[in-house]
């Protein structure tokens, strides 16, 4: 059983039980209700032919919010997971029923079957992501390099994951690294790591059946959606250009259009209580600023006020930290809840801003983070956005560099699905309080990190 649990088995596992869940739902749905329809044999013939596309529908959800994944859970988000992908299965299911009548049932049968997919759906994700865990535990990881290691060994313990069982700490210069390497199951290595020790300790670890994992640099970045093509008997690599071609970004622009002009609707009445609220409590309602967009066009972005009045007339330009007494008490609310964002869809109406992308920063900090990371120009070839890859996989205190890793990722591997599911996917992080947080210093772990470092002789 814990062969069968390997992360690929997994995904298919739990997918296949979650279609019989869906399935077996939605037929104890009808039964419940057969007695009462007066079209037995057509409202059968309509849930039979849906059953594909339900089935189709369910599993491009479940990879948008992850459910596929093995991940440490709370019951809360489990809950929250299940519950937000079978309400977009039940209104995509809703929309195929309208847009094609001989497939329609009775809402009462697809009501029903969702409250029980919710209830069923929620204690087998719980459960199988809790064994999945527990068969894993077991394996042991090794963190190797020099002055990063301890950094990521920390977020490696912090993160509650397959990965949070660091047990030693080394540099890659060690004689013994090898001997080291042999006794545990799993090897991480920071990016201060030259590239011939890492292509070493990659090629080793490859040849003891050891899981190797290691933080890639910029470079590498424009290599992950390479693929080989052959001129004659000769494998030659073949990288995209690093940019979003003019066919997808028309697409990404009505995209833009139409999901913001929606937005604005349903945000009317919520921005419209913040407005008199922030006016109520003295001051401005909104708050322009400066930020640098698509080829390094500098623009005002609009959000609601969340600071004090002239916050930085004395500080300067400053990163937002972890109890900033400079954010209002509402402004934490509206900060938590991401509502102080709506007045960015009026950017991106105006075409400044686009709803996925990366975040748009300060020229003041654009100045300063380019002069440290020569790469960090590269994130303006696609227009800034409200959300992002490093919004959804990251955290608001995440790193400069890791952000920007993730910037150029999503620029590299850029695709009109990607949008689809970053935007369903930010709807997860929402009432993640961890999402909105400022910088912070890592004070955690520091013993246990001093004891399970290797001191080098």
């Amino acid at each position: 059983m814990e062969k069968f649990f390997t992360r690929k088995g997994f995904s298919i596992f739990v997918l296949l039980v979650d279609l019989v869940i869906i399935y077996l739902s939605t037929y104890l749905a009808y039964l419940y209700f057969k007695d009462s329809l007066a079209a037995y044999d057509q409202n059968l013939y309509s849930i039979v032919s849906m059953t594909p596309y339900i089935g189709l529908f369910y599993l491009i959800i479940a990879h948008v919010f992850e459910l596929d994944k093995p991940k440490e859970f709370t019951f809360f988000g489990v809950s929250y997971a299940v519950v937000v992908s079978i309400l977009c299965l039940f209104m995509l299911t809703m929309a195929m029923s309208f847009l094609t009548r001989r497939l329609a049932y009775p809402r009462s049968i697809l009501i029903v079957s969702s409250v029980l997919q919710i209830i069923l759906l929620t204690p087998w994700h719980l459960f199988v992501n809790k064994k999945y865990l527990k068969s894993n535990v077991s394996k042991t990881v090794l963190v190797i390099g020099h002055n990063k290691a301890k950094e990521l060994a920390r977020k490696l313990l912090n993160s509650k994951t397959l990965w949070s069982n660091v047990k030693k700490i080394c540099s890659p210069n060690l004689p013994h690294l090898h001997e080291l390497i042999e006794r545990y199951n799993i090897a991480f290595l920071a990016d201060d790591v030259n590239e011939e020790t890492k292509q070493e300790i990659a090629e080793y670890c490859a040849q003891s059946n050891k899981e190797f994992y290691y933080e890639p640099k910029f470079k590498e970045i424009f290599l992950f959606n390479a693929n080989f093509v052959q001129i004659e008997d000769t494998p030659v690599l073949r990288t995209r250009p690093f940019e979003v071609n003019a066919s997808t970004d028309f697409l990404k622009r009505i995209m833009d259009i139409g999901l913001s002009l929606i937005a604005m609707v349903v945000f009317a009445i919520p921005a419209l209580f913040v407005a008199i609220s922030l006016k109520m409590g003295g001051g401005s309602v909104l708050y322009k600023q400066e930020r640098v967009t698509k080829g390094g066009k500098v623009f005002f972005i609009y959000k609601f006020r969340t600071m004090i009045e002239n916050a930085e007339a004395k500080s300067g330009p400053v990163l937002a930290q972890n109890s900033d007494n400079r954010i209002t008490r509402l402004g934490n609310f509206l900060r938590t809840t991401r509502l102080d964002e709506v007045p960015q869809l009026y950017n991106i109406l105006r075409g400044e801003m686009s709803i996925v992308g990366p975040r748009p920063e300060r020229p003041y900090f654009v100045e300063i983070f380019s002069k440290e990371i020569p790469e960090y120009h590269l994130r303006h070839k696609v227009k800034a956005g409200l959300t992002g890859l490093a919004q959804v996989q990251g955290k608001y205190n995440t790193s400069v560099k890791d952000k920007l890793k993730y910037d150029l990722l999503y620029i590299n591997g850029y695709s009109f699905a990607l949008d689809i599911k970053l935007i369903m996917q930010t709807l997860t992080i929402l009432l993640k309080k961890s999402s909105t947080e400022g910088l912070k210093d890592w004070n955690n772990y520091d013993e246990l990190i001093e004891l399970l470092t290797e001191k080098e002789e």
